[in-house]
C-alpha cells in the first residue's frame, strides 16, 4: 500500500466479531488497530458508533468505511477499488 493510504481497524476485546475479523485478517500488512476501550478518543475522533469497523483514508481524507464483518477477499476488492481510482489520488 502506498503510504497515503491508512487503514483503521476499529475493535474491542469484548466483541466477538472483532476477534473473528482479526483472524481474517491476520498476516495482513498496513491496518492500524485501534482498541475503542484503551483509544476512546481516536474512535470519537472518527465518529465509530460501532464494531468491528475498518476505515479507509486517504491522503488523510475517509473515502469508505466498513461495519460488521469482511473476508479478507472482500478487503482485499476494496483496497484495490480505492487504488485504481484516480479522482481520489489526483493532488487536490
Amino acid at each position: 500500500m502506498t503510504n497515503d493510504l491508512e487503514v483503521l481497524k476499529f475493535s474491542a476485546s469484548w466483541c466477538r466479531p472483532c476477534r473473528t475479523l482479526a483472524q481474517i485478517l491476520e498476516g495482513v500488512e498496513g491496518i492500524t488497530s485501534v482498541d475503542i476501550d484503551s483509544q476512546p478518543d481516536i474512535a470519537r475522533e472518527h465518529n465509530v458508533r460501532s464494531v468491528p469497523l475498518i476505515l479507509f483514508k486517504v491522503k488523510g481524507k475517509e473515502v469508505y468505511r466498513h461495519v460488521g464483518l469482511l473476508s479478507k477477499t472482500e478487503y482485499e476488492k476494496i483496497i484495490t477499488e480505492i487504488h485504481s481510482s484516480k479522482e481520489l489520488w489526483e493532488k487536490k
